[in-house]
């Protein structure tokens, strides 16, 4: 039976994800309110998600996912942001998202080797990313900014993955 089941093809991931990323997904939607199964999906994707087996390894799991895609939103606006006339309207916003990608990669990689170290002041690091990936949100609902469809996905997920490490940072420091 264990056979068949470790044998099922790919389109079963959800199904077979950890009980360790079912459990977060669940808190991440009851504390954030993401869609459960669009939270298990994305992070089932990630094969060091996929290895983890307690909050540590999947935390850093994480956040290594985050950054990385913190570094092709932070991309995505600088390009946008050399590409615009700099008297245009929308490049205050752009930059400010330049900004604030640049801080949330920074605190994402900070993070990693603060939950290798133990250190609790990451929760904090992670809130303050939040707050400066909301001021970009909001910086450019502020304009009408042309920006790639990608963008606004990458957003999204960046969010999803800072709200899950700090779901799992938080439980992993008892905080």
């Amino acid at each position: 039976m264990l056979l068949c089941l470790s044998s099922s093809p790919a389109p079963f991931a959800n199904a077979r994800a950890s009980q360790l990323v079912r459990s977060v997904c669940k808190q991440t939607q009851e504390q954030f309110g993401y869609n459960y199964r669009q939270c298990v999906k994305s992070l089932w994707k990630d094969i060091p998600i996929r290895s983890a087996t307690n909050l540590k390894d999947l935390d850093k799991a994480v956040l290594k996912l985050a950054a990385a895609n913190a570094a092709q939103t932070k991309a995505t606006f600088e390009k946008a942001l050399n590409a615009t006339d700099k008297n245009a309207n929308g490049t205050t916003a752009i930059k400010q998202c330049v900004d604030s990608y640049d801080f949330a990669l920074g605190a994402f990689v900070f993070a990693v080797r603060g939950v290798n170290d133990g250190d609790k002041s990451v929760t904090e690091i992670l809130t303050q990313a939040q707050d400066d990936l909301v001021r970009c949100q909001r910086a450019l609902a502020s304009v009408e900014v042309p920006l790639p469809m990608p963008v606004s996905t990458t957003n999204f997920w960046v969010m999803l993955y800072r709200d899950v490490a700090f779901l799992v940072t938080s439980q992993l420091f008892n905080i």
